[in-house]
């Protein structure tokens, strides 16, 4: 065996293939690895158990782990230098892959490097390394075991021996850049609470194409690796990435662990260069994070709605976000109706100029819907659109098939189309802000069409050619407007930081709502499955805003709504009403008619339940309020431990495509009766909220001590109806810092040190 070791970490490789035998954490005496005994007891004959392919590498012909030749050599390493040791491989068909793997001194992480020469008569696609094949549980039968993945920024699997299956529910091809089917960030981890873990990282800054994968592999046991996508594909060529990949020892204490490491690394990449929102708070466009208390998304853009925009109005108590819906350009834009094409079918508009006076008198804002990146072909330009069509790979590596109509981000059509498309929309228009749907964040950053002036793959080019396109339309815009105009996109990529202003997600709806996670829903509607604050905890104070919640004011979608709508704002975003696949709430027993949509929904008439816009008023005033400098501008720290029950909610989903298996779907969930988080802003203060989201008071237990957070004062307020921010009454306090709250029904508690 090849052997790498200190005092923390072994590490063997077989010297005959040089894949990955053992890890073992030695401090904590965990075997990550099983062995060939272990791993033939799957489904797997003991002859398949030993055959660990150290690399895959994906050509035209498919995907190949074998080689014919394989050498290696060590470097011992020195008190100041890592142990090192250097691999190489050569294929039947010409590759030669190279590999060197390196242990730090002084801590538990190994560090991996790779390279692969082409072959003269094949095309390299794709290298997978480094495999970390036959992962065992941590804990008892993986009882406490979970991975944690940054799939649309955030997602927390229970037992994943358990619930992933080999080709089946995992995380086998998960895209980087790509937050609606794959990884948001560039970090993953399994562990097992309280025992110990792995952490897994691509330290990358270019935004490289690459796979993040955690799955069950054919032997049944679990298996992590990263895909290096190559960036110029042709006979003869390779692959080197110029960054590491790290495996790193955990102790288990939660997914924040890793995410706090990953933050370290994070922070210093030229997408947080901009610095932290709340060091720019005198900037232009801040109304976006000060004065919104709630979003809608999708009203009509093109018919009259300020009846619902009274309705809320009378109840929310704070300004506006408005993400219209596509039925304002020239030629159709609909959800499965068709998309414009060139300029000429975006003008002239179609807004209904009573609802931008609605919103205007009421403080509001707004941005319109595009399909940035949809290009109808047979439509205005269609020629030039055909030129700069996206073309993807015949083997495309995720759960999205992607096959809806896409320009090319770097075929200079495209990004002369963008500017003059949304500039023109500026000058006639005026719009406060600009969101994009099907964009950047949620298409694999490949084209294979290299007439675009791009060699055949791209790959960080695809990625350089969005943020391009964006910062120009953005300095058009903005020009134009004599102001900062917010831009916005569907979901969020790392990448994007510093350029993107919003964005929108759905998952913190789920199981009632559609779209990112579904390859999990089923545990998601089992609670195996979780969305985590992944992508909030690490990068929410560099100032991005997150709309999310899928939510209606109807009593039909159940009681979740009340965890959800909490849930939302305790995490930093924005409660969004949307109303994209159904109609909006009854008044008076009348709703929009599907003929004035853009989706042929079917008719509700669920009418409009004014307790429930008072609800999520609460949290709307509490967003523009006394919370704004912890939601809008703070940054997420781990929450503390606490006491608090679990209670079943049930769910109703109807607002989705009326094909889809979530159509018309319902249940229960158990969820916590008390939602919990905690924020610090700056160095002055930390605001610990606790949100009561049942309908009886909830006595909750936790233990705070100013002091771990340098402060030496403690106060507390209460939120809900029919009080905004009252001295609470319900807190007790023990002298070993023990502290009792009695919390009302639907109400929120502000404890604040400083």
């Amino acid at each position: 065996m090849i052997v790498l070791e200190n005092e923390w970490l072994r590490l063997e490789l077989g010297d005959r293939d040089g894949a990955v035998r053992l890890l073992r954490d030695r401090k904590r005496g965990i075997d990550y690895i099983a062995a060939a005994d272990e791993a033939s007891a799957g489904n797997a004959a003991p002859t398949e158990a030993a055959l660990v392919e150290p690399f895959r590498l994906e050509t035209d012909e498919g995907v190949d782990g074998s080689f014919d030749t394989f050498e290696w050599s060590v470097s011992q390493g020195t008190s100041d230098a890592p142990q090192a040791v250097a691999l190489a491989w050569r294929t039947a068909a010409g590759f030669a892959v190279r590999a060197e793997v390196s242990l730090a001194v002084g801590d538990g992480t190994v560090s991996f490097r790779c390279a692969a020469d082409g072959a003269p008569a094949a095309r390299l696609l794709s290298l997978e390394y480094p495999i970390l094949p036959d992962i065992r549980t941590v804990t008892d039968a993986g009882e406490r075991d979970y991975a944690a993945h940054p799939f649309a920024t955030g997602v927390l699997v229970r037992n994943p021996m358990k619930h992933f299956a080999p080709n089946g529910v995992g995380m086998r091809y998960m895209p980087y850049p790509e937050s609606f089917s794959g990884a948001t960030m560039q970090f993953f981890a399994y562990y097992g609470q309280d025992r110990g873990g792995l952490y897994f990282a691509a330290l990358d800054g270019g935004g490289h194409p690459k796979w993040l994968n955690f799955y069950k592999n054919g032997r049944d046991l679990l298996e992590a690796s990263f895909i290096h996508g190559c960036e110029d594909i042709g006979p003869g060529k390779g692959l080197a990435p110029a960054y590491e990949m790290q495996l790193s020892l955990l102790a288990g204490a939660g997914w924040h662990e890793a995410a706090d490491r990953y933050r370290d690394w994070a922070e210093a990449q030229s997408w947080c260069a901009r610095g932290k929102l709340a060091d720019r708070m005198d900037e232009d466009g801040q109304w976006l994070y000060r004065d919104m208390g709630v979003a809608t998304f999708g009203i009509n853009a093109g018919s009259d709605r300020t009846a619902w925009l009274d309705a809320y109005h009378r109840h929310i108590g704070t300004p506006m976000f408005h993400v219209l819906g596509p039925d304002w350009t020239h030629a159709p834009q609909t959800f499965g109706s068709g998309v414009p094409g060139g300029f000429d079918d975006w003008f002239p508009t179609r807004f209904d100029p009573a609802n931008l006076e609605a919103m205007k008198s009421y403080g509001d804002k707004y941005a319109p819907f595009e399909f940035d990146y949809l290009y109808h072909f047979g439509g205005a330009d269609g020629a030039l659109g055909r030129a700069a069509a996206q073309q993807f790979p015949e083997r495309v590596k995720s759960v999205d098939g992607y096959k809806f109509p896409f320009l090319c981000p770097a075929h200079s059509y495209t990004h002369d189309f963008h500017v003059r498309r949304d500039a023109e929309l500026q000058r006639t228009v005026d719009v406060d802000a600009i969101y994009y749907d099907i964009s950047a964040n949620n298409i694999l950053k490949v084209c294979m069409d290299d007439s675009h002036g791009h060699p055949v793959g791209a790959g960080g080019l695809i990625e350089e050619a969005y943020r391009r396109n964006y910062a120009d339309t953005k300095a058009a815009m903005n020009g134009i407007a004599g102001r900062y105009v917010p831009m916005g996109t569907e979901m969020m990529n790392e990448t994007m930081l510093g350029l993107i202003d919003f964005y929108q997600a759905r998952a913190g709806g789920q199981p009632a709502a559609p779209l990112e996670i579904w390859p999990k829903r089923d545990l998601l509607k089992t609670g195996d499955a979780e969305l985590v604050p992944m992508f909030s905890y690490v990068y929410h104070d560099y100032g991005v805003l997150r709309m999310d919640g899928w939510g209606k004011l109807v009593r039909e979608i159940g009681k979740l709504f009340y965890y959800t709508v909490a849930r939302t704002y305790l995490w930093g975003g924005l409660y969004e009403l949307n109303y994209e696949y159904s109609p909006m709430e009854a008044l008076d027993g009348k709703e929009n008619s599907p003929d004035e949509h853009y989706y042929a929904f079917d008719p509700r008439g669920y009418a409009f339940d004014e307790e429930r816009a008072d609800y999520v008023g609460v949290y709307a005033r509490l967003r523009v309020g006394a919370a704004n400098k912890y939601w809008a501008y703070g940054r997420m720290l781990r929450p503390l431990d606490y006491e608090r029950e679990r209670v079943f909610m049930d769910w109703y989903h109807y607002n989705h495509g009326k094909e889809t298996p979530e159509y018309n779907d319902a249940g229960e969930l158990a969820v916590d009766a008390v939602v919990h988080a905690a924020w610090q802003y700056k160095d002055e203060s930390v605001g610990l909220f606790f949100a009561n989201v049942g309908e009886t008071p909830q006595r909750t237990r936790v233990r705070i001590d100013p002091a771990a957070y340098g402060m030496s004062r403690m106060a507390a307020r209460w939120f809900g109806e029919g009080a905004e921010g009252a001295d609470f009454a319900g807190l007790s306090r023990s002298p070993d810092g023990d502290v009792s709250l009695d919390i009302p029904a639907r109400s929120v508690v502000l404890i604040e040190l400083s």
